[in-house]
């Protein structure tokens, strides 16, 4: 995982650097961006043979993002963009099997919380075409938890039932002690298309985390529990500035 950031922060520094010796008419944009966020918390026990039976079928849940982007174009097919978003994050799953766990059945007991970001991406920009474009960004992003949302789910149940060895389950407490920063890559795909004074883009993303969400030592109950993300936003860009160098 370092070495793929490290591999990605050269790049980023490389392309630059070759930036400063172009001549085309560079541009610096600015503006907003807003969509849906769909996300998971990918939960491994530590024993996976023998605890997996106390992971729910997991699926995406929803959530939004918004933020402001800004944007570099330092030369032909190559840019750099930097965005601070908000993002709801989190989970959701579902037990849907005649599932027994310390005595209790939760055959269709549904979890769900919520987890909030203020994400950072620093992201480079590869685009082809000339007013129509389609574009690829790809880079390292920092995400700072803001809060976690309260559990919630679809009939009560006693939290002893998610006890493992006497290890309690963060899934399930009230104020589990988690991480509150996380980094991970981002890469995404989309398309723009210039409307006035305006550039409009759609993009598809798909962000990675490699920080867990709660501890992962060999004595805690999970070693992974990380973030992965997808999401679809429209941004609206303003050139600002233009300039040859």
């Amino acid at each position: 995982m370092r070495k793929l950031l490290l591999f990605i922060t050269s790049f980023l520094l490389c392309c630059s650097a070759n930036a400063q010796r172009s001549t085309f008419l560079q541009e610096v944009a600015i503006g907003v961006n807003g969509g849906a966020n769909f996300s998971e918390v990918s939960f491994l026990h530590n024993n996976k043979n023998s605890y997996s039976r106390y992971l729910g079928s997991s699926s995406m849940k929803s959530g939004i993002r918004a933020g402001v982007t800004g944007r570099y174009i330092a030369q032909k097919h190559f840019g750099v963009q930097m965005e601070v978003n908000y993002v709801q994050a989190g989970w959701q799953e579902k037990f849907r099997d005649e599932t027994i766990l310390n005595g209790s059945d939760v055959n269709g007991l549904k979890l769900k919380r919520e987890l909030d970001y203020i994400e950072v991406p620093l992201l480079a920009h590869i685009y082809f075409g000339k007013k129509f474009r389609y574009y690829f960004n790809l880079g390292p992003k920092l995400a700072f938890m803001t809060s976690m949302k309260e559990l919630e789910s679809n009939r009560s149940f006693d939290k002893e039932t998610f006890n493992v060895d006497g290890m309690d389950d963060p899934r399930v407490e009230d104020d589990p002690y988690h991480r509150k920063v996380d980094y991970g890559v981002t890469i995404g795909v989309g398309f723009e298309y210039p409307v006035w004074k305006t550039k409009l883009t759609l993009e598809g993303r798909y962000g990675f985390g490699f920080e867990d969400v709660f501890p992962n030592s060999k004595s805690d109950l999970y070693q992974r529990s990380n973030n992965q993300m997808a999401s679809v936003t429209m941004s609206v860009l303003i050139p600002v500035l233009h300039f040859n160098r």
